[in-house]
């Protein structure tokens, strides 16, 4: 049998132990269970990674080391062909790739979900990289877009363009999360081509793209029912936000 290199050996151990943190969290995982899971022993877990934390982080940075999709969206030049390619890909990762991937994508899923339930260390460092990669470059094609006249800027994009890239980031993430059992939670959200048609247009109309520019950016052209939809949906919660405020 071939002995494994370094690079080789520390990609082995990262995906023998994701599962385990993934079922039994941060905390509940002891380095005895690490190397058993690895089938190798706890001095040789040390000699690739000093610490569990170190392990913790090498297993979030697997996620994003060496992802064409993720490196060719980051190259784009900032506009509004970017954001719609942005948001496409990020709904297309939460509704297909991260229920369909029940190997490799779902335990990050849930190894991010029970980071919540414990100090939260995974999901800081996920938001920590994301909000040094993925949200200036966000927020460049927000602007870049209200410059070309693509986009009327709404008061969220406004004042916070930050907060408009995390609320599409946690819209796309609860799709995930609500796909985790392997029966349907919410049978009205099991059509994965409509549901990400949907989500693109609930997104990207909140943003305040126009509706013209939604259909030409688009990759596949979006039934205007679901352009419709989502611009109900927006303009209902607009309406019951006027109404809390002026109940206070």
């Amino acid at each position: 049998m071939r002995r494994l290199g370094n690079r080789e050996r520390r990609a082995a151990i990262i995906d023998a132990v994701l599962p385990l943190f993934a079922r039994k969290g941060f905390a509940g995982t002891t380095t005895k269970e690490i190397a058993q899971a690895a089938g190798v022993s706890e001095a040789l877990i040390f000699k690739h990674f000093p610490s569990k934390a170190a392990l913790y982080e090498a297993i979030f940075l697997s996620c994003v080391d060496g992802d064409e999709e993720l490196a060719r969206l980051l190259a784009m030049e900032p506009g509004t062909a970017a954001l719609v390619a942005y948001v496409e890909a990020m709904v297309r990762h939460y509704v297909w790739d991260v229920p369909a991937n029940r190997g490799g994508e779902l335990p990050r899923k849930r190894l991010f979900i029970m980071s919540l339930l414990e100090d939260g260390e995974f999901a800081r460092l996920a938001g920590h990289w994301a909000s040094e990669h993925l949200s200036p470059c966000f927020v460049a094609s927000l602007r870049a877009a209200q410059a070309a006249g693509d986009l009327v800027p709404t008061a969220l994009t406004a004042t916070v363009p930050e907060n408009a890239f995390w609320l599409s980031e946690l819209l796309g993430s609860m799709l995930a999360t609500v796909r985790l059992p392997e029966s349907p939670v919410l049978p009205s959200l099991h059509d994965n081509e409509r549901v990400a048609r949907q989500t693109v247009a609930f997104i990207l109309r909140g943003l305040g793209l126009k509706d013209e520019v939604i259909a030409a950016h688009t990759s596949s052209a979006l039934p205007m029912a679901d352009v419709e939809a989502a611009d109900t949906a927006i303009n209902r919660e607009t309406s019951c936000s006027r109404e809390v405020d002026r109940d206070h």
